[in-house]
């Protein structure tokens, strides 16, 4: 439309000149030297309209023709970045499909020409970790912080993750331990660095680690919740490593709920009377069986080195509070056996196979026979029947994980 309008618009005002000069053409004389030329005005406004737009026309082409190399080099980079784009998304649709060698190939082969070289390179270390060419991964991902050196954390951070997903712990622990000197509080950091030291089964640092992570508020509790509790069990379970001061401390930290877990209480209970402390150990194990009974809590206190009869005071007392517990009856059969009191032992044993029959009760009535003298038939019978009860309780402890799995 607008080069119509132009050209009516140069027909009006060429029609209006020419009537112009219609009326009067004008006189117009040039001279040079002893040369001169007359001629209309008219005519010589036409000529020096003419030589403008040849000089025009010339200028352009001469312009357009020194540009050629530059519009055509823009063209290539252009078609081949339009090729890039689309042998980069053909890499991209190969890694998802599992096509690794080929996505590999595609990707490196056109991360110059990419928008996005660091996706390329992150994707081709990708695929070359599915390979298990771990040289190649390292390559690429050294190849992406020379082309984006302010993205270093975040190649970094794809590093450490691939070492850990190929298992190489400790290399994923050396990237993160530089991650975390430079960002502190990155919450993938700390939850990367965290299953790090699971892999490793270094409690201690994981332990030291735990405060950091639970009061990051982007870490969700569920991250770390089983994490934790797996850490305290190993360094109550196996505390060598550590000094006792330290297992102490650890100790001390649990609030008043972890402390009364047995998972806790049960190997640091027994790593006191290992040590002689049978008077903590002694003072703990009453303040927590004053409130529940428990099985290995009792086997714990039969153990400490104090008084056999005082042991059997307080089991005394727990029984009468408590008249229910199998696991009370079986531990006062225990003890009375230790100190040959064989009538009282049995009396305890009828008590809880009365209640509830279990293997360690028949297999204790079984020893309590021997010493009372009684038919070897009656002795085998209750060896017998402990054995059935405990390999079939055996048997449904194992079969109950799958069936919850299921």
């Amino acid at each position: 439309m607008k080069p119509i309008l132009l050209l009516i618009l140069a027909l009006v005002i060429a029609s209006g000149l020419a009537y112009q000069v219609h009326q009067d053409p004008g006189y117009a004389l040039l001279t040079y030297g002893q040369a001169s030329i007359e001629t209309s005005l008219a005519v010589l406004i036409f000529l020096t309209l003419i030589a403008f737009i040849g000089f025009y026309f010339i200028l352009r082409t001469i312009l357009r023709v020194k540009a050629t190399p530059k519009v055509l080099g823009k063209w290539n980079e252009k078609r081949k970045q339009k090729r890039s784009t689309k042998e980069i998304n053909k890499g991209l649709i190969d890694s998802a499909e599992g096509n690794w060698q080929r996505s590999e190939k595609l990707l490196v082969k056109h991360a110059e020409q990419s928008d996005t070289p660091l996706l390329n390179y992150l994707s081709a270390a990708h695929a070359a970790q599915s390979q298990q060419a771990y040289n190649r991964r390292d390559e690429y991902l050294y190849r992406a912080g020379e082309v984006l050196p302010d993205q270093l954390h975040a190649i970094h951070l794809t590093r450490a993750k691939l070492q850990l997903a190929a298992g190489q712990f400790e290399q994923a622990l050396a990237s993160l331990l530089q991650l975390k000197a430079a960002t502190p509080s990155h919450p993938i950091v700390l939850t990367l660095l965290m299953k790090t030291h699971q892999q490793l089964n270094e409690w201690e640092a994981l332990y030291h680690l735990l405060p950091a992570i639970k009061n990051n508020r982007k870490i969700p509790q569920e991250e770390w919740q089983t994490i934790e509790k797996n850490t305290l069990t190993q360094l109550f379970k196996y505390p060598s490593n550590i000094t006792q001061h330290d297992i102490n401390t650890v100790w001390n930290s649990l609030d008043r709920k972890q402390k009364s877990d047995p998972d806790y209480l049960t190997p640091y209970v027994s790593y006191l009377i290992q040590k002689g402390e049978d008077k903590l150990a002694e003072k703990i194990l009453l303040k927590e069986l004053n409130t529940q009974t428990n099985e290995a809590l009792l086997s714990l206190y039969i153990q400490l080195n104090i008084s056999s009869d005082k042991k059997l005071q307080q089991l005394e007392k727990w029984r009468n509070k408590q008249t229910n517990s199998t696991e009370l009856l079986n531990t006062l059969a225990h003890l009375c056996l230790e100190q040959q009191q064989w009538g009282k032992a049995k009396s305890y044993l009828d008590d809880s196979i009365a209640l509830h029959p279990t293997g360690l009760a028949y297999l204790l009535l079984g020893q309590t026979y021997e010493q009372l003298g009684e038919p070897s038939e009656l002795i085998n019978a209750s060896y017998k029947t402990g054995l059935e009860l405990s390999v079939n309780k055996k048997a449904i402890n194992a079969a109950a994980p799958a069936v919850a799995h299921t």
